[in-house]
């Protein structure tokens, strides 16, 4: 469905979604999984999606992303995602929470009492948690799940900035949830090379292993497959086959430099599964949902965007052995 029609059609739709629960029949360009009942509690679906749902840059700026400013269509995009994959887990970066008219206030709404929702609050560099732009909340992390979280824990893993300039905090985050086996976390890594990058990846992987079971560890980890800095990451977990490469056809980043008027694409969206885990070879199925990504020019009165986040959703089948 083209972006301006689905804009124009986003504000009473979500309306109508909020007013009376309404359960979307998902986009055509989508295999439609198969129902619940006939999968059971053996396979757990996760979704991870960066919204930039922050507002910031502006359109031929650096920091763009289309609908900053539109919490109410971000949320119409989740929701339909939820239901398109039939998902049991959500899990979202840059994304505003903890007030009345944020995207996690209108997103638990949306899904319904079956689901619950935790979050966790990061810090722009400037110290500052309270979203731009006018929007309502504070920025951070969040994972929603189909059933009663009986737990959940957080914390900042990225080290103090050295040179003390940046205020900035990236947490990690990890719900326990009723009846299942396995523990789904999310993350959101600093981009760059500086050394304390590294010690924020061994931060998650520390944080995450002092679970006693299974875990799915998502998130922007905001660098290919194979990185260096993503070692500790690699010994401890197994990743997502299919998003192993780092073409066009499985990137999960669209990268726009304006000043240079280039671009380029990058799979920075990655799901891991602790290889504590006694299933082999745990994901059924993996792949990258491009449509909700923009993959237009990020060029000041351009063309509108033809999708809804500079990344695209990463959603994970995961054989749990239950």
């Amino acid at each position: 469905m083209p972006v301006r029609t689905r804009a124009a059609a986003a504000v009473v739709s979500v309306v109508a979604l909020l007013a009376a629960g309404a359960v979307f029949a998902g986009l055509a360009t989508h295999e439609a999984p198969g129902p619940r009942e006939a999968r059971g509690p053996t396979v757990l679906r996760v979704v991870t999606w960066n919204v930039c749902g922050e507002a910031g840059g502006k359109r031929g700026e650096a920091g763009y992303c289309p609908y900053r400013n539109s919490p109410a269509e971000k949320v119409e995009q989740i929701t339909e995602l939820a239901h398109e994959r039939d998902a049991d887990v959500i899990a979202l970066q840059e994304i505003c929470g903890g007030a009345a008219g944020s995207h996690l206030s209108l997103l638990r709404t949306a899904l319904g009492p079956e689901w619950s929702v935790r979050r966790a609050e990061g810090a722009r560099p400037d110290g500052r948690t309270r979203c731009r732009g006018g929007l309502s909340g504070h920025l951070g992390v969040a994972i929603a799940v189909r059933g009663k979280v009986v737990g959940a824990r957080s914390r900042n893993v990225l080290p103090p900035d050295p040179a003390g300039h940046s205020h900035e905090t990236l947490p990690v985050l990890c719900v326990r949830v009723s009846g299942w086996s396995y523990t789904p976390c999310t993350t959101h890594i600093l981009p760059g090379e500086e050394p304390r990058v590294l010690e924020q990846i061994t931060g998650v992987r520390d944080f995450v292993r002092q679970e006693d079971r299974p875990t799915v560890l998502t998130g922007d980890f905001n660098r290919n497959s194979g990185a260096a800095q993503l070692k500790p990451l690699a010994s401890a977990f197994t990743e997502c086959p299919g998003l192993l490469g780092t073409g066009q056809g499985t990137s999960t980043y669209h990268q726009w430099m304006p000043a240079e008027g280039t671009h380029s694409f990058h799979t920075l969206d990655h799901v891991f599964v602790s290889k504590a885990s006694e299933v082999r070879a745990p994901f059924t199925r993996c792949g990258v949902d491009r449509d909700r990504m923009d993959t237009t020019p990020n060029e000041a009165g351009g063309v509108e965007p033809d999708g809804y986040s500079d990344h695209a959703p990463v959603f994970a089948d995961i054989r749990t052995g239950g």
